[in-house]
């Protein structure tokens, strides 16, 4: 009994030494002060994870918001009219979250993410929301 006492010691005091790591749950994030690199790098991981060849975004999408709501842009013909008739099309719709002091653009209905290397930001209130 004595001998398995003082074998299992070292054993408990190597395991109370180590500390696991775990990785953050991701929460929702606002972008801080984008700059053209960063706008630029969420404007195309927006087209990679919807698909979409051109995607036009404003100077404050995602920084009032954590959501980002994006529909393919409709072509009309010269009378004004759908040239593709009418669109069921639903929108894309994206969340910008924070993980372990990185940004990520979640694409909802995938659940696709992208890292989002040039942006900087911070959690989303629970106010704003």
């Amino acid at each position: 009994m004595k001998r398995m006492r003082h074998g299992l010691l070292p054993l408990a005091l190597l395991l109370a030494g180590c500390q696991v790591r775990t990785a953050q749950v991701a929460r929702p994030a606002l972008l801080l002060a984008p700059d053209v690199d960063a706008r630029q790098e969420l404007r195309q991981a927006v087209m990679e994870l919807s698909g979409f060849a051109r995607v036009d975004l404003q100077d404050n999408d995602l920084t009032r918001s954590s959501t980002l709501v994006v529909e393919r842009r409709q072509q009309h013909a010269g009378n004004g009219e759908l040239i593709q008739g009418r669109d069921l099309e639903l929108p894309q719709r994206f969340q910008l979250q924070i993980q372990d002091g990185q940004c990520w653009l979640l694409h909802l209905r995938s659940g696709q993410r992208k890292l989002l290397q040039r942006a900087r930001c911070r959690l989303e209130d629970n106010l704003q929301q």
